[in-house]
């Protein structure tokens, strides 16, 4: 018979993370906080305990008791040291209460727990999303067919937009001929054109156009509508 150690053993689920909580997306630049927490369980004999939050693999906040937590990288000076997750000693500093996200902190966020013989880690990914700035749909026309075009500027990340026409009860997207996405170098927002094309008979007077803009992953959605007639020239309205 082998002889086991049991304190070998036990030693291998010695931390825990229970979960991660983070923000699926948020708001570019609101100054509301947001709150990362990363709920653990240790052992109560378990020594030098070392919570560390990373973004994108880089680190930025850490916290080793009896010490207070500090902040560095990306998010110095962006957030609330003071913010306490629990009252247990053990964990009261285990979460990341950011003062303003902003674009840059997007990204992959993961908590590492770790003690003198064990560690635990857990990611989540954050989207921090800027809605458009502006957003218009215009119309052109020759003898035959419509030019139906929306434009969407400085958004964040990319967007997707769908052109769509009302058909009774119902909405019949239409065919895109032309688009174009391009990236401002300086701020990394986006701006996207698309534009439709249909038969002018197969348009009806008063018919309703539909512009709609999606951040993926956000939930994020406006819609810019535009009602048909048969100018040379006009433009959309939001709602």
């Amino acid at each position: 018979m082998h002889n086991v150690d049991i304190n070998a053993f036990s030693s291998i689920s010695a931390i825990e993370i229970n979960y991660v909580k983070v923000p699926n997306a948020v708001k570019n630049n609101t100054h509301r906080p947001v709150i990362l927490d990363c709920n653990y369980s240790i052992r109560p004999d378990d020594t030098e305990l070392v919570v560390q939050w990373f973004l994108n693999e880089e680190l930025v906040y850490q916290w080793i008791p009896p010490n207070k937590p500090q902040s560095t990288g990306l998010l110095k000076n962006n957030v609330d040291l003071n913010y306490k997750a629990t009252d247990d000693p053990k964990t009261v500093y285990r979460a990341l209460k950011i003062i303003n996200p902003s674009t840059d902190l997007a990204g992959e966020y993961k908590c590492l727990v770790s003690t003198l013989g064990d560690h635990d880690s857990r990611m989540k990914n954050m989207i921090v999303f800027e809605p458009e700035n502006q957003m218009i749909i215009r119309q052109t026309a020759d003898e035959k067919y419509v030019n139906f075009t929306c434009l969407a500027t400085d958004v964040y990340p990319s967007p997707k937009l769908s052109l769509y026409k009302d058909v009774g009860h119902s909405r019949m997207r239409l065919s895109i001929t032309e688009w174009d996405l391009k990236r401002n170098p300086d701020t990394q927002k986006f701006t996207m054109f698309i534009t439709g094309t249909e038969k002018i008979s197969d348009l009806d007077l008063g018919m309703l156009i539909h512009c709609e803009l999606k951040i993926p992953g956000t939930g994020y959605v406006k819609l810019k509508s535009l009602l048909y007639y048969p100018d040379l020239y006009k433009t959309g309205y939001g709602k």
